[in-house]
């Protein structure tokens, strides 16, 4: 059994595509989105990245898990040569990453932004992005309510799913168990539980924790100002609805202004860009 902080654990990203195989609904609110080029960062295993290279689009996937980008690769390989030519993988941190050249829209889908659990951090990557991105470019960032996190039960354990992983060919069960809510860091602790039956019906359990980092409307919009964004749409769902109380997602839309102040916010913030490393380097 192995325990580790889920994500960036060994195994962890074996799990993801089975985890995340019926969650489409998303896909085409980021394609009627789009404007090439993009940038998709924590793209994991190429959920959102190949059906926008599918569509047309140029797309850099970005993400820190190398074990991610190994799958993803292994997805495109099995793609036609034309999709495969509009996808560039790139393995650096979200939060402090430099590319060659400036892109049109920024992407951060499925609450990944929960992932960066410090103000320097959720600064580092509004900057990044805000440097990176063409005069009038866009960026899109999908979270969760703040009441939704808060909602949740400590101790209780839930059988997320069950069924045959198309990774692995195995019978799978993916459990979930909240380990602490910790309102005044505004961050939620989850035991993530993955059981596979094996040939010889043996079960192997893969154990994972992880923290996710919420942060409220008001917290986000005021971090989207200071790095130099202008235009803030919110929206409560991939349908564009207006974010209300009962809304499902929250999903900002922040334009770039002509001016650049991002090299401004990003040495405020303190963060140096390492050197950005090619998928495989």
């Amino acid at each position: 059994m192995d325990r580790e902080t889920a994500y960036l654990a060994r195994d962890f990203a074996r799990f993801y595509d089975w985890t995340y195989e019926g969650r489409v609904e998303d896909i085409p609110f980021y394609i009627n989105a789009a404007r090439a080029p993009i940038l998709e960062l924590a793209c994991g295993t190429g959920r959102i990245t190949i059906p926008l290279a599918r569509a047309g689009f140029q797309v850099v996937g970005l993400d820190i898990s190398a074990e991610m980008l190994e799958i993803a690769k292994e997805k495109l390989s099995r793609e036609p040569s034309e999709v495969r030519a509009r996808i560039r993988l790139l393995e650096a941190d979200m939060s402090a990453f430099i590319l060659e050249e400036p892109t049109a829209l920024v992407l951060i889908p499925q609450a990944s932004f929960f992932h960066l659990h410090t103000r320097p951090k959720q600064a580092g990557c509004l900057s990044c992005i805000h440097q990176h991105l063409l005069p009038g470019g866009s960026l899109i960032v999908d979270l969760i309510p703040a009441r939704m996190m808060l909602n949740q039960t400590v101790g209780v354990t839930d059988s997320v799913r069950r069924g045959v992983s198309s990774y692995t060919g195995r019978m799978t069960q993916e459990l979930n168990r909240k380990l602490s809510i910790d309102k005044p860091c505004q961050r939620v602790t989850v035991e993530h539980t993955y059981i596979e039956e094996q040939p010889d019906g043996h079960e192997d359990h893969y154990v994972f924790v992880d923290s996710y980092t919420w942060v409220t409307e008001g917290q986000m919009r005021k971090m989207l100002r200071a790095v130099g964004f202008g235009s803030i749409e919110v929206f409560g769902d991939y349908d564009r609805q207006p974010l209300t109380h009962s809304s499902p997602r929250m999903i900002f839309m922040a334009r770039k202004q002509d001016h650049d102040t991002a090299e401004a916010a990003l040495l405020a913030a303190d963060v140096a860009p390492p050197r950005t490393r090619h998928a495989g380097e």
